[in-house]
């Protein structure tokens, strides 16, 4: 009979692994899989260098003869593939610099007039949120996503981008004051809060 996985926790999947039972990694890669191609093409667009990041990171820990306990599969997950992307981006010879990649959440226009299809003042609201955004430094504009967007706990941001978690929640207060300096608009800053 074969067990399933479904209705396990993150963290009772980790111990099970630390355990070494390795058929838990099919549920935990189905489980963070789209998550963790939605967080890579945004820091690098060529998604099928991300998926065999992706493979990468799951072959690393399937071989790992020593696994540490986390708090967070999914920070776990997170800074895994940002470090492998990191690192093959290094290896490619037609690549000059790493950080001239930027992270980057692409909303189109038809993708805003959709949200935004019966208002034309909602419209202009969120074009000047993305060009606020797109003013942010790559940092900041991780730490909106994976705050906002993926809801993570300050502790899983700081483990993702290697700082503390105070400097993680700092970092997000910095964000949303120079969000405020370049938009006044009161309609989009409640957006923030």
């Amino acid at each position: 009979m074969v067990r399933t996985y479904q209705h396990i926790s993150d963290k009772e999947l980790w111990n099970l692994l630390l355990n070494g039972n390795k058929h838990v990694l099919e549920t935990i890669y189905k489980r963070h899989y789209d998550l963790l191609l939605n967080y890579g093409v945004k820091i690098y667009p060529d998604e099928e260098l991300i998926k065999d990041c992706i493979q990468d990171v799951f072959v690393k820990i399937h071989t790992s003869t020593h696994l540490n306990p986390t708090q967070s599969v999914k920070s776990y997950l997170l800074k895994s593939l940002k470090n492998i992307l990191y690192d093959r981006l290094a290896t490619l010879k037609d690549t000059a610099d790493i950080e001239e990649y930027t992270f980057q959440l692409r909303i189109e226009d038809s993708m805003l007039q959709k949200l935004f299809d019966k208002n034309d003042a909602d419209f202009i609201l969120g074009k000047k949120l993305m060009k606020a955004y797109s003013s942010l430094s790559d940092n900041q504009k991780q730490i909106i996503y994976l705050r906002y967007i993926k809801e993570l706990s300050y502790k899983e941001i700081a483990e993702i981008l290697d700082i503390t978690p105070q400097s993680s929640m700092n970092l997000l207060s910095r964000t949303l004051t120079k969000l405020r300096e370049f938009i006044t608009d009161k309609k989009i800053l409640s957006i923030f809060f």
